[in-house]
């Protein structure tokens, strides 16, 4: 009975992340060159500007790349010591390849900005760089992801952790740092990449001598 749930369980994790990349595809292609928020952002983005989000420049910094990558390492250090150190390499592995990815793959290739009109004969400049997807959602999502896989899927916990991607993503638009579309990017990308990176991960874990260390295993590739 116990394996018959976990064989659903796993398949049913195959499919959302099945899901999620197609999305992701779907929704880069759509932004592609974008400038402006689209018809279906701009509620989200008034709707955001009035939510009394606290400390909205904690979220930003917390997920600025150099404390994002300390927060990760550290974390995948309390796993290794706990014996978990596959889990441990996967996972970092999956948070700092997915912030990576978002900024030097898909934000280029996308190349979705912000642009503004200056001057008497309205010339159109940039402002700020790439926007889709946002990295500091990807690294949000990506850590929750990675501590959902560490707690062995506890549902009590996924509100919490899924809460943390949701309050950056609100930080972001507030901020006008990301419209809609690019948080929505970050959280499918950062999620998907953690949970692909460790399922390869307990793939060659699997193929292991006997007697070795194992891996938890999202996707039961390990016996």
């Amino acid at each position: 009975m116990v394996r018959e749930a976990n064989a659903r369980t796993r398949r049913y994790e195959r499919a959302v992340v099945l899901c999620e990349i197609v999305a992701f595809v779907v929704l880069a292609a759509v932004m592609w060159h974008s400038t402006r928020p689209t018809r279906w952002e701009k509620p989200i983005i008034r709707t955001v500007d009035r939510l009394p989000i606290p400390v909205r420049g904690f979220w930003i910094s917390a997920f600025q790349p150099v404390s994002f990558a300390l927060i990760a390492i550290v974390l995948a250090a309390v796993v290794a010591f706990a014996g978990r150190r596959r889990l441990a390499a996967s996972g970092v592995a999956g948070c700092l390849g997915a912030v990576l990815a978002a900024e030097l793959v898909f934000k280029p290739l996308v190349d979705r900005v912000r642009t503004h009109e200056v001057g008497r004969h309205h010339r159109i400049v940039q402002v700020g760089s790439e926007m889709f997807p946002s990295a500091h959602v990807t690294a949000a999502a990506a850590l929750a992801t990675f501590v959902w896989l560490v707690l062995d899927r506890r549902l009590g916990l996924a509100p919490l952790l899924v809460a943390l991607p949701f309050v950056v993503s609100c930080a972001t638009i507030a901020l006008q740092l990301h419209y809609p579309a690019d948080v929505i990017g970050g959280v499918l990308l950062g999620s998907t990449f953690v949970w692909c990176t460790v399922a390869v991960g307990n793939h060659f874990a699997s193929a292991a001598p006997p007697g070795r260390e194992r891996a938890y295993d999202p996707v039961g590739t390990s016996r």
